[in-house]
């Protein structure tokens, strides 16, 4: 990799050494360029629903492609971390007197999300786990904590803390030993090293855009692993989240407003895109194409 040409491509570190991707990374030319062709295509038509819709389609399989080769129906497009988290926390089923297993090196989110799954009566306890003096959570401490009443748990691949890396196949594995369902945030990780979620046995994932994917704020994905798809049963749905969408018309070849939608009854969408509440991140979308190619 020519590292020079990289950099000639980040405008932000001709003039600084920059260190804060963990928070927001600097835009490329490249991400430029595609806001730009938005905002563009705003300005000229406004609402340009024939270009804007494939190319949502396209970014969730360019998305699924990063993750190690997710189907196309196993991916969402939301607008941040904490609606994906949230999402599948109201889709999922607590097992009775359950307990939900998540660490201390979590994101706030995914560890705030969780405690009021207790409270509000969906888990009898959540196992918060501590570092030890090392900065890291042995592996010990997962497979004590996790047994068969454990629902869910729920990981960062990286820590925002302090940067330590999970062994998330491992935890995975034990999780599975005991039917609980596997959560991984990859934000910290997607684009700093590769990841491959067939391969590490998540159930979910989910990321956003704006850190080392260098992406826009207002856009995240979210994976769902096929065979746990028919575990989830939505509490909340958007007029995208259904068996009856807009893209679904459009990817059957039918007119997207020529009939009108079902309001007598609810039937959120069979896979992922069950999590895909209302407007989209296009100017992300564009980009992923545009960085693909």
């Amino acid at each position: 990799m020519n590292v020079d040409l990289v950099r000639k491509q980040i405008p932000v570190t001709s003039r600084r050494a920059y260190f804060d991707n963990a928070g927001t990374g600097p835009p490329s030319i490249p991400v430029l360029n595609a806001i730009n062709e938005y905002m563009a295509d705003w300005r000229e038509y406004g609402e340009n629903w024939e270009e804007w819709l494939p190319l949502i389609i396209e970014s969730r399989r360019l998305f699924g492609k990063m993750i190690g080769g997710a189907a196309l129906d196993e991916v969402a497009s939301v607008p941040n971390v904490t609606s994906a988290l949230t999402a599948l926390a109201s889709s999922l089923h607590y097992k009775p007197s359950g307990n939900i297993v998540i660490s201390e090196l979590n994101f706030p989110t995914n560890i705030y999300l969780w405690h009021l799954q207790k409270k509000h009566g969906r888990a009898k306890d959540v196992r918060l786990l501590h570092r030890d003096q090392n900065g890291t959570i042995p592996l010990e401490q997962w497979e004590k904590a996790i047994d068969d009443d454990t629902s869910i748990v729920s990981v960062d691949y990286v820590s925002w803390t302090n940067g330590c890396r999970e062994k998330i196949r491992e935890i995975a594995k034990i999780a599975h030993e005991h039917d609980a369902f596997v959560i991984a945030d990859s934000f910290h990780s997607l684009g700093v090293f590769p990841l491959d979620v067939r391969q590490d046995g998540v159930d979910a994932l989910v990321c956003g855009m704006y850190k080392w994917m260098q992406g826009p704020h207002g856009a995240a994905f979210v994976y769902t692993k096929h065979d746990r798809l028919k575990d989830l049963d939505p509490n909340y749905v958007g007029w995208h989240g259904v068996q009856d969408s807009v893209v679904r018309r459009l990817t059957s070849q039918q007119d997207l407003f020529g009939k009108p939608f079902n309001i007598e009854e609810t039937v959120p969408a069979p896979d992922a895109t069950m999590f895909e509440g209302g407007s989209w991140g296009v100017s992300q979308s564009r980009l992923g194409i545009r960085v693909e190619t």
